[in-house]
C-alpha cells in the first residue's frame, strides 16, 4: 500500500472509545453492546473510528490464542462485530492494540518486567504503590516473541487498513537482567549509576535507550505488516517531544505510515506539536488526539463545549485530522449526549474539511533537537532521583519561540534533523537553547548561514556535543561572532538595550529580564564577541550579584525584587555577518519567558532576520494565529481567532509564487468572491472587516504572462 492511502487517514473527524476495564467483578462490561456503540460513532459525526483490540490492562477482545480474552465478553468476539458494523456503515476503521504497558503478562510472568532503578515496595508488585499498570520490558526476548506471536494472531484474523500501537516508550529506565546483558553485549560496560550529560559514558547508554526503543518499534510494526501487508500503521507520537526518560527519538518514526498522538497541554503545545507532525510524518494529515473530559485521568467532567470546539478548529486551522478519546463506563455503557456533543463539535470541521491539505508555507523553521530533550541540571544525580518533568530547558524555549511567533502572524513550522538537508527552504532558522548538538548538525548550520541564510540562536546552542563532550567555546562560535569566556551562577539578571531598533521594540520596558538557573556551571554566560559583531544589548546586574541577600546582611535593594544597578558591557544580545547570511544569539533564551516584552523583541528580531519581507503578512490581534497552505494553483490561508468574542479586523497581504499571479480570492466553503487589490510587484492584498472564529481564504493564481512590475 502506498503510505497515506489508508481510507482511515482520509477522514478529519476521528475517535477513540478508551476501554480500560478491569475483570475482577463480573458486572464489568456486562452491558456492552458494539451495535450501539457503532450507532454512537454515527451520532458523533466520525468519518473515522479507532476500536480497541487490546488494552493497556492485558486484555483481548478477541478469542485470542495468545494471551488472555477478556473473561466478561463470555467469549463475544467484539474486534469482529465492531469491524463489520463500522464497514456497514461506512466508517473507516482502525485497530488499537497496546505494547510495554500490559498488566495480564506482567502479573503472570514476573521476569518480563520492567526494573527501575528504584525497585517497588514490597519487591512483588509489578510497579510502584498506587500505580495500575504492569510495565514488560521490551528488551525482554520471551516478551517481544509474546507481542509478536499476538500480533500475528490478531491481525492474520481480521482485515484492517489501520493500526495504531500505544504505549511504544519506555516508562523510564529499566535495570532488568535483559537491559543490562544487552548494554554489556553491545558496549562492553555496564549501565552507569548517574546522570551526566557531560559524559560519554552516560550518552552512551541514552542512546542505546532510544536505539532499543525504536528496534522496538520496528518489531512491532513489521509483525502488523507480515501478518497484514496493506495495513498502514502508526506508534502513538505523544511521548516523543517528552523528556528523555521516555526515550522515544524523532527516528522511531520511520515505522510510522503518519504521526499521531494524545496530548493534553494548552493551545500553544497542540500548535506546536502539529507543527511537528507536519513536518516529521511521512505522509499527512497528521492527527491529534485528546480526550473529550478534561484530562485522560477524569472520568465525568466534560472540556466545555467552547474548549472542544476551539481544539478542533485549531486542527482544521493547520490541516491536521482530530480525534477525540471518550471512555466507557465500567459496566460497558457510555453516555449517548456526550456523542452528541462531540457530533455538534466536528460539524466545524465537516464545512471545510474537503479544502483542507497542501504544502505549509514556511518562512521560518522552529528546530526541535531529538538530543535536547534534557537539563544540564540533571547532572550528578543519581538514575534512582530522576523522574520525567512536564518540560525542560529545550523544550521550554521551543513552546516560548511558537507562542511569540504566533502572535506576530509570522509564518513557521517546526522541524527536526530531518530537515538537514534542506534549510535553504528556510529564510530563518531558529535554534531555541539547543542543549546538545552533533558535528552533521553544527556543519549544516554553518553551511546554511555561509550560503545566505539567516539564523537566531539562544542559550546553550552548539557548547555541548550530543556524544557527551563539552567543548571550551560554542561550537558555532565563528557563526555567533562570540566566544565563551566564562560562566557564573546568577539569580535574577537584566539585558539593557544599546541598540536604537532593540530599545523601540522593548518600549516601554528598560531591561528584559532573564534568569538562567543553574545551568552547567552557573548559568551566566560571559561572551567576547568578534571584530564587527554589533551588541544589541548589554549585561546589567541587581546589587549584591550573584547573591540574593537576607534578612541578616544588606545584599539586596529591594525587599520583594531584584532591581537591575550594576551596567555592565558584557554582551549578551550579539547580531554577527557571517559569509553571505547572518546570525542573531543571545546568552538567554528571551523567547522561553511568556511576556508581551519578550514576544514582542523575539518577534522583532525575528521579522528583522527576514528583512521585513514574508510570504504572508497578516496585520490583527495577537489572538489570531495566521496559517498558510500550498495547493495546485491556490494558497490557503486560514485565520484562526480564539476566543471568537474578539471582534477584530485584518488586513492580509500574500505574496505570489515565482512566475505566478493572483486571479481571484474567496471565502471557504461558500466561494463568496472577496475584494482584493494587487501591488506592482504582485502581493495581493485585502481587508477582513472581522475574523470569525475560523476564517479561510482560497487565493488562485495562475501562470502570469509577464513578471510584476517593481
Amino acid at each position: 500500500m502506498a503510505v497515506g492511502t489508508s481510507g482511515y487517514q482520509r477522514g478529519w473527524r476521528r475517535m477513540l472509545v478508551d476501554m480500560e476495564i478491569p475483570a475482577w467483578d463480573e458486572g464489568f462490561l456486562a452491558e456492552y453492546d458494539p451495535v450501539a456503540m457503532a450507532d454512537r460513532y454515527e451520532r458523533a459525526n466520525a468519518s473515522s473510528v479507532m476500536f480497541v483490540c487490546k488494552t493497556l490492562n492485558g486484555w483481548c477482545f478477541w478469542p485470542t490464542e495468545v494471551g488472555a480474552m477478556h473473561p466478561r465478553l463470555n467469549g463475544r468476539d467484539v474486534v469482529g462485530e465492531t469491524a463489520a458494523l463500522l464497514r456497514e456503515r461506512g466508517i473507516a476503521a482502525c485497530a488499537y492494540y497496546s505494547v510495554i504497558f500490559d498488566n495480564w503478562p506482567a502479573a503472570r510472568y514476573p521476569d518480563w518486567r520492567v526494573v527501575p532503578p528504584t525497585p517497588p515496595t514490597p519487591p512483588s508488585q509489578p510497579t510502584s504503590p498506587g500505580d495500575r499498570h504492569g510495565l514488560c520490558c521490551p528488551n525482554n526476548p520471551d516478551y517481544r516473541a509474546y507481542i509478536a506471536d499476538q500480533i500475528a494472531d490478531l491481525y492474520g484474523r481480521y482485515e484492517f487498513g489501520a493500526s495504531f500501537c500505544d504505549m511504544t516508550f519506555w516508562p523510564g529506565v529499566c535495570l532488568c537482567p535483559a537491559c543490562r546483558t544487552r548494554y554489556r553485549d553491545e558496549t562492553g560496560a555496564d549501565i552507569p549509576e548517574t546522570v551526566d550529560w557531560t559524559s560519554p559514558a552516560w550518552c552512551e547508554f541514552q542512546a542505546a535507550r532510544e536505539r532499543w526503543i525504536s528496534d522496538f518499534t520496528g518489531l512491532v510494526t513489521g509483525a502488523m505488516r507480515r501478518a497484514r501487508p496493506d495495513i498502514a500503521v502508526y506508534h502513538n507520537f505523544a511521548p516523543a517531544p517528552g523528556h528523555w526518560t521516555w526515550a522515544v527519538p524523532f527516528g522511531a518514526t520511520e515505522h510510522s505510515d503518519f504521526l499521531g498522538g494524545d496530548l493534553y497541554g494548552d493551545d500553544v503545545e497542540q500548535l506546536l506539536v502539529m507543527k511537528l507532525m507536519a513536518n516529521l510524518s511521512r505522509s499527512r494529515p497528521a492527527e491529534f488526539m485528546t480526550f473529550a473530559t478534561v484530562d485522560c485521568f477524569e472520568h465525568i467532567t466534560l472540556k466545555s463545549a467552547d474548549r472542544m470546539r476551539a481544539q478542533v478548529l485549531d486542527a482544521a486551522a493547520e490541516s491536521t485530522a482530530f480525534m477525540f478519546i471518550e471512555a466507557i463506563d465500567p459496566a460497558g455503557t457510555a453516555a449517548d449526549d456526550t456523542y452528541d456533543r462531540i457530533g455538534d463539535t466536528f460539524e466545524a470541521m465537516a464545512e471545510v474539511e474537503p479544502y483542507l491539505g497542501g504544502e505549509p508555507v514556511e518562512d521560518v523553521a522552529v528546530y526541535f533537537s531529538n538530543e535536547s530533550k534534557m537539563d544540564f541540571a540533571e547532572n550528578g544525580r543519581p538514575l534512582a532521583e530522576i523522574a520525567a518533568p512536564p518540560t525542560y530547558p529545550h523544550l521550554a524555549a521551543l513552546r516560548g519561540a511558537c507562542r511569540s511567533l504566533r502572535r506576530a502572524h509570522v509564518p513557521f513550522g517546526v522541524i527536526t534533523r530531518r530537515q538537514l538537508a534542506e534549510l535553504d527552504r528556510y529564510r530563518v532558522l531558529v535554534l531555541p537553547n539547543v542543549s546538545r548538538m552533533d558535528a552533521e548538525e553544527v556543519a549544516a548550520v554553518r553551511r546554511y548561514v555561509r550560503r545566505g541564510g539567516r539564523v537566531y540562536a539562544s542559550g546553550y546552542t552548539s557548547l555541548v556535543e550530543s556524544r557527551g563532550v563539552r567543548h571550551d567555546d560554542l561550537m558555532l562560535a565563528d557563526v555567533f561572532g562570540v566566544h565563551l569566556e566564562s560562566e557564573e551562577p546568577t539569580g535574577p539578571a537584566y539585558a539593557k538595550p544599546s541598540d536604537d531598533a532593540v530599545r523601540r521594540w522593548l518600549h516601554p520596558q528598560r531591561f528584559l529580564t532573564f534568569t538562567t538557573g543553574s545551568g552547567l556551571a552557573g548559568g551566566l554566560v560571559r561572551l567576547r564577541t568578534d571584530p564587527g559583531a554589533r551588541v544589541l544589548a548589554t549585561l546589567t546586574l541587581p546589587h549584591g550579584h550573584p547573591h540574593v541577600g537576607g534578612f541578616g546582611d544588606q545584599n539586596w535593594a529591594s525587599i520583594h525584587s531584584f532591581p537591575p544597578v550594576r551596567d555592565t558591557a558584557d554582551p549578551v544580545l550579539v547580531e554577527h555577518d557571517f559569509g553571505a547570511g547572518r546570525a542573531v544569539y543571545s546568552v538567554f533564551d528571551l523567547e522561553r519567558e511568556d511576556a508581551d516584552a519578550n514576544d514582542r523583541v523575539f518577534a522583532a528580531l525575528i521579522d528583522a532576520l527576514l528583512d521585513g519581507e514574508r510570504s504572508v503578512r497578516c496585520t490583527t490581534h495577537p489572538g489570531v494565529w495566521a496559517s498558510a497552505f500550498r495547493q495546485p494553483g491556490a494558497i490557503r490561508v486560514a485565520l484562526r481567532n480564539g476566543p471568537p468574542a474578539i471582534v477584530t479586523p485584518a488586513r492580509l497581504r500574500l505574496r505570489a509564487p515565482d512566475g505566478a499571479r493572483f486571479v481571484a480570492l474567496q471565502r471557504l466553503p461558500s466561494g463568496e468572491p472577496v475584494p482584493f487589490e494587487l501591488d506592482a510587484d504582485g502581493t495581493l492584498s485585502c481587508e477582513l472587516n472581522q475574523v470569525p472564529e475560523l476564517a479561510m481564504l482560497l487565493a488562485r493564481h495562475e501562470a502570469s504572462a509577464e513578471p510584476p512590475t517593481a
